[in-house]
Order: structure tokens, then C-alpha cells, then sequence
């Protein structure tokens, strides 16, 4: 009998220890150093903003921006803002690959850090050197964020309908949240 119950705590304690390495495997902390291998970046749009992205066929692809929480803040990186970033360059387009120059003018406090992940479930890797990929059918995007030293999902939406103003998009995303939290 003691060695029945022995055994079966044994078991008890190996599968409560397994589900809890794999809800900890699940966790991706996006502001590791790890995803900020490809540097940041500002892009190329008309409202930019700091961001960088990683590709893993392990993991899947995500990206990480940080968006003005004031928008004096926000418009820092607008290259028409002559206090701005990019007000004494001579070479915009190498200055918006700069990542350290920019990753050290970011003060996380002044920003909305948003992380937008697809998981390598949705991905079909086409190959080439770069990673090139395409969404599966149905692929979804999952939307975190980073709030009190935690990532909270903030939404989710099919890959294929994500809009081109993707910083209107994830500005709503936080401002529903917000509304629904202080609810």
C-alpha cells in the first residue's frame, strides 16, 4: 500500500512539475535581448516610431514598438520634427538603422510598448536566405502589452485583415484595454 502511494505521489508531483515547465516555456518575455538581435529601427512611414522584429521558425515572428504616450513623445521620431531625432542628420536613412543611438533615447516610462506575435503554427517558411515566409491561412496575430512589468494581451485579429496603419491600430487596441480595465 505505501508503495502504491508512494509511486502515485511520484507521478502527481512529475505531471503537476511538467504542466508547469510547459506553461513556462509558453511565456516569451518580447523585450529580451535575444529578439533585439536585428537592431531597432525607425520606419519608413508617416507617423514612425521605434520598433524592432524577430524571426524564429522555433518561435514564429514578432515585433515589438514603442509608441509616444504623449505626443510630443511620438513625434520625436518624425523626420519633419526639426527637435526631433532625426533634426541634425545627414543621413536620415542610415540614422533610422541605428539601433543603439535610438535604442538609448528610448525612456520605456515615456512610451506604450506594444508586441505584435505570430506563431511559427501560422507560418509556412518559404526559404531563402531571409527567412521568407508566408502566413497560413487563418493565421492570427496576438497583441500584447507591456504594462507593470507584465505582458497582457490586448487583443488578437486574423493576419490577413491587420490594416496598414498598424499604429491607429495598436493606439485603439490600447486605448479599449484601458477603457476595459478602469471599468
Amino acid at each position: 500500500m505505501i508503495k502504491v502511494f508512494s509511486t502515485l505521489l511520484i507521478v502527481i508531483f512529475f505531471v503537476c512539475t511538467c504542466k508547469g515547465q510547459k506553461k513556462k516555456d509558453d511565456y516569451i518575455n518580447f523585450l529580451d535581448v535575444k529578439y533585439q538581435a536585428t537592431g531597432f529601427f525607425i520606419p519608413d512611414i508617416s507617423n514612425p516610431y521605434p520598433t524592432y522584429t524577430y524571426s524564429d521558425k522555433k518561435i514564429g515572428i514578432l515585433s515589438v514598438d514603442f509608441i509616444g504616450k504623449k505626443d510630443e513623445t511620438q513625434y520625436f521620431w518624425n523626420p519633419n520634427n526639426t527637435k526631433g531625432y532625426f533634426s541634425k542628420s545627414t543621413n536620415p536613412e542610415n540614422d533610422a538603422q541605428n539601433s543603439k543611438a535610438i535604442k538609448d533615447l528610448i525612456k520605456e516610462d515615456d512610451y506604450y510598448v506594444v508586441a505584435s506575435y505570430l506563431p511559427n503554427k501560422f507560418i509556412t517558411y518559404t526559404g531563402g536566405e531571409d527567412g521568407e515566409f508566408e502566413p497560413k491561412q487563418n493565421a492570427k496575430t496576438t497583441f500584447y502589452l507591456y504594462e507593470k512589468n507584465k505582458w497582457k494581451q490586448i487583443g488578437e485579429i486574423e493576419t490577413s485583415k491587420i490594416p496598414e496603419n498598424i499604429l491607429a491600430f495598436e493606439t485603439n487596441l490600447i486605448k479599449k484595454f484601458q477603457t476595459s480595465k478602469n471599468k
